[in-house]
C-alpha cells in the first residue's frame, strides 16, 4: 500500500503514478520561491520531463510537487 503524508515532496515516477492512480492532489510550486503555490490539482499525465496538472505541463526540474491528500 502506498502511503503519503500532507507536505511530502513528490519526485519519482512511482510517487507521481501512485498519486495519479489514487486521485491524490498535489500542489505545484516553483523551486526557487517560498510559499508560491501555482496550482493544486490531480495528475493527468506523467513524462520523464513534465507532469500535467489542470491541463498545464509543469517541468519536473523547475517545479516542486507537494502531496496534499486532504485537498479533495
Amino acid at each position: 500500500m502506498y502511503m503519503t503524508k500532507d507536505g511530502d515532496f513528490r519526485k519519482t515516477d512511482k510517487d507521481f503514478e501512485a498519486h495519479q492512480n489514487l486521485l491524490t492532489p498535489v500542489d505545484v510550486e516553483y523551486l526557487t520561491e517560498d510559499e508560491a503555490v501555482l496550482t493544486t490539482g490531480l495528475i493527468q499525465e506523467i513524462t520523464d520531463d513534465y507532469v500535467k496538472i489542470n491541463d498545464h505541463y509543469y517541468n519536473r526540474k523547475e517545479h516542486l510537487f507537494v502531496s496534499r491528500p486532504f485537498a479533495k
